[in-house]
């Protein structure tokens, strides 16, 4: 985007458990009113991001916290408002953050200027029926179908586009977006993937069975998956963040959602050295990185 932006209202969602005493949200409110003292400001909580209307728009929220809370207000505004995310650090990994604490000014500066851009990143949504009714739940870094600890493994039965796909036992499932192929899918042995890349990731946990392997498909694909525990306990589990139980009888089925998250990023985002520096971190740098 280029040119001076006008905001008129920004939000920001804070996680309070990582401000206990109010000392980051006062320095983003300073700076606020330092580049854009005609906004209206409306100050959220990020726990209670899902029963907020958003009946009016917003040019910008911003998000004050780490990755999990970037992931809950991803997908307590999404189907409800379309607007940048800009995340702010002030957790511990903060792979999804667009900035540091310490580099909100110049951030602002090129918001102001227009010298950034809105990144679509992918979504995933959830079906199946749940008390009789149907239920939708979206996920910015993966779905995952897993067992109750202690309860023996699951029975997978995977379905791609109606064409069976293959049966396996393990402890888990994780169906993944590109954003959250350095999350849980690479834990557990999945690729890393360019965010902006347009692919879903399938990646088992502790699979028993050979020959069972991570497969990266066509975003556009359906994933139909019958997950069997006897008498153990399976959930599926949004983000890390938000868990239904399942019984045998119930068929997930996973694709793509309409809605996206938008990411800022600025002119300096090197994925490379963020992977560096978050994950890789046992790699050297070199001078002038």
């Amino acid at each position: 985007m280029q040119g001076n932006e006008v905001m008129k209202r920004i939000a920001i969602a804070r996680n309070p458990s990582k401000d206990k005493d109010n000392k980051f949200i006062g320095k983003v409110l300073e700076k606020i009113k330092e580049y854009f003292n005609e906004a209206e400001i409306i100050l959220l909580n990020s726990y209670e991001i899902d029963d907020y209307s958003f009946a009016s728009p917003l040019d910008l929220i911003i998000v004050l916290g780490g990755d999990g809370t970037i992931l809950s207000v991803a997908r307590g505004i999404n189907g409800k408002i379309k607007v940048p995310i800009l995340g702010i650090n002030i957790g511990n990994l903060g792979f999804l953050t667009s900035i540091e604490i310490s580099e909100i000014g110049k951030a602002f500066e090129k918001i102001k200027n227009g010298d950034y851009i809105s990144e679509e990143r992918m979504l995933l949504t959830c079906d199946f029926p749940l008390e009789n009714e149907k239920d939708k739940s979206l996920a910015l870094n993966d779905i995952v179908i897993l067992r109750e600890t202690l309860s023996r493994m699951i029975n997978f039965e995977i379905f791609i586009d109606g064409k069976r796909y293959c049966n396996f036992k393990g402890d888990g499932l994780i169906i993944s977006t590109p954003t959250g192929s350095t999350a849980y899918s690479f834990a557990a042995g999945g690729p890393f993937i360019y965010p902006d890349l347009d692919v879903i990731i399938l990646t088992p946990i502790c699979p028993h069975t050979q020959g069972i392997h991570p497969i990266v498909l066509n975003s556009h694909s359906v994933i139909e998956i019958k997950a069997e525990n006897g008498k153990g306990e399976a959930f599926v589990n949004f983000d890390g963040q938000k868990a239904i139980k399942l019984t045998d009888d119930i068929l997930v089925r996973v694709k793509k959602a309409d809605e996206y998250a938008n990411i800022i990023l600025f002119d300096d985002y090197d994925y490379y050295k963020i992977l560096r520096s978050k994950i890789l971190n046992n790699c050297r740098e070199y001078e002038g990185d």
